[in-house]
């Protein structure tokens, strides 16, 4: 039986890919201008 999680962020935790740098909006990094991942949607 597979079950699905539940759990739904109430706002994003972004992370980006390049430097690693958590800012708290998406978009670009402001550090290093990198893509930013949104770490809280689990991925599997």
């Amino acid at each position: 039986m597979v079950r699905t999680d539940p759990y739904t962020p109430s706002e994003g935790i972004y992370e980006c890919i390049d430097c690693g740098h958590r800012p708290s909006e998406s978009g670009r990094c402001p550090s290093c201008g990198g893509e930013l991942k949104n770490i809280s949607v689990p991925r599997e």
